[in-house]
């Protein structure tokens, strides 16, 4: 009984000396309970959803040096909204989550936390990204930036590689870390592959009707090979990228898992991406697994999985290439077609537009400007005519053969120096393994970027965070090792 009254009087006295801000948030609530009544559902589903972002907030504040868990769940959260909503801002949402993010990273990190090790994020990514980022920063002057255009594509292009840059060294330090991101990004597989699973046995709701059928997505999404379905995503393309991105991941993560559930688990999901790239027809996404197995050989020290790798990768060229097993399904049909592109009319047309845009990029030495690639919102005072159809051939458009040949060098060095520190600096092999699987990913990623439009959001932080992981991994072979050595010295003495 005393112990009660003790906490009463306590909260008593709290509500005392703080009785400004209780009323005042005593106000908002009623002021939010009018507007409720009188607003649409939209908005009443934003102020419905106000509790949760302030605990969210919060558990981030608490958790700050945890927080780019916080991140990389949030962006997938963004992403599966946009199914059932119409008009969804969702790139100034996400702008604003980094925003808040990093800036409760410094305030927690200069008030209360005076032992993070910053070293951590200061490799050859950090001083790569950045080179890349003044560049595009530099990009505003050029004569034909449209201002907004520009601050959109930024963050895709610098921002969001920063953040991974700075803070996946910081955050993930151990197995269990890059483990917890395989189960985050799992639990987004598991949500997008059920809407595509819907969509194609239950059909289409609201939303997706609207962009098929009013703003003319049917053109691309129902075509003659068949329906090709994108779930929560943008379009089809992002959405068969994706999955083929979590294939591989998951696909290598599950021979370095030694915990049986959880390699099963890993190898679901494995399965369920490539459900969800052979049905979203995007035949660029075949780049993916090929690139990850090519990494592996690479990456792995190890005869054995060496010749394992190399015999997958020509299994599946011959597949593809030589016979046409399978051709009854139009999905394997679609994807067979990638391997004859001299038979694509759709890539044959890319050539021949690759060839106008070259005659016109020689002279736009710093390109066309950042986010007017495409036709969209924007009205510059000139504008490509031809359509890029790429990532790659966005980047040589946007950025000029200036920005194209700096983002090939950076990332082409960001590449070879992450393999390096994974087979010599790194001993532990389930680690080397672990993030071999993001690097790989992250490579195959760059293969499919010169055939579609892939770098859209959350693309962007996926890729970035298996680059950075490769950069932090001495770290983590480090932090794990004296872990063991711990562990050992314990066992000795009992």
């Amino acid at each position: 009984m005393k112990k009660n009254s003790r906490y009463i009087s306590l909260a008593f006295q709290w509500l005392y000396e703080r009785w400004t801000y209780v009323l005042l948030i005593i106000i908002l609530c009623f002021l939010l309970y009018k507007k409720l009544l009188s607003s649409s559902p939209f908005i009443s589903i934003a102020i419905g959803l106000v509790p949760i972002l302030i605990i969210i907030v919060l558990l981030m504040i608490k958790n700050s040096h945890k927080i780019f868990y916080f991140l990389f769940a949030l962006q997938f959260l963004a992403v599966i909204p946009t199914d059932f909503l119409l008009e969804y801002p969702l790139g100034i949402v996400t702008s604003i989550l980094c925003f808040a993010m990093a800036i409760l990273l410094i305030v927690y990190y200069s008030l209360y936390d005076k032992f993070i090790d910053w070293k951590l994020c200061r490799n050859m990514m950090l001083w790569g990204i950045l080179c890349w980022s003044a560049y595009c920063c530099l990009e505003l002057a050029n004569p034909n930036c449209v201002p907004k255009a520009w601050s959109v594509l930024l963050f895709q292009y610098a921002v969001y590689p920063l953040l991974c840059t700075i803070l996946v060294p910081i955050t993930i330090k151990n197995i269990r870390g890059i483990h917890l991101l395989l189960i985050i990004w799992s639990v987004f597989i598991l949500i997008c592959v059920a809407i595509a699973f819907r969509q194609q046995h239950f059909g289409w709701n609201a939303r997706e009707n609207y962009f098929l059928f009013t703003l003319g997505g049917a053109s691309t999404h129902i075509i003659w090979s068949g329906i090709r379905y994108f779930s929560c995503f943008t379009d089809a393309a992002n959405f068969g990228i994706h999955m083929a991105m979590a294939a591989t991941t998951f696909g290598i993560s599950t021979i370095y898992i030694k915990n049986k559930a959880f390699k099963l688990y890993c190898f679901i999901i494995m399965l369920l991406g490539f459900y969800g790239m052979f049905i979203s027809g995007t035949r660029s996404a075949i780049a993916i697994p090929f690139g990850g197995l090519l990494m592996l050989v690479i990456l792995s020290k190890s005869v054995k999985g060496s010749i394992t790798s190399v015999l997958l990768l020509f299994i599946l060229y011959l597949f593809f290439s030589f016979t046409h097993i399978g051709d009854g399904n139009s999905y394997v049909h679609k994807m067979r077609s990638a391997f004859h592109p001299s038979n694509d009319p759709s890539y044959l047309l890319r050539v021949e537009n690759r060839k106008k845009i070259k005659i016109l990029m020689i002279k736009k030495p710093i390109g066309y400007g950042l986010g007017l690639s495409k036709p969209g919102l924007y009205h510059p005072k000139e504008r490509i005519p031809y359509p890029p159809d790429s990532f790659i051939i966005s980047i040589w458009v946007e950025t000029g053969y200036i920005g194209l040949i700096l983002f090939l060098t950076i990332h082409g060095f960001l590449f070879l120096w992450a393999s390096w520190l994974l087979l010599y600096k790194v001993q532990n092999k389930k680690i080397r393994g672990l993030i071999a699987a993001w690097l790989g990913m992250a490579a195959g990623f760059f293969l499919s970027a010169y055939g579609n439009d892939v770098m859209q959001y959350p693309n962007c932080i996926v890729i970035y965070t298996g680059i950075a992981l490769a950069f932090a991994a001495p770290y983590i072979d480090k932090n794990e090792r004296k872990h063991q050595e711990e562990v050992s010295i314990l066992s000795t003495q009992e």
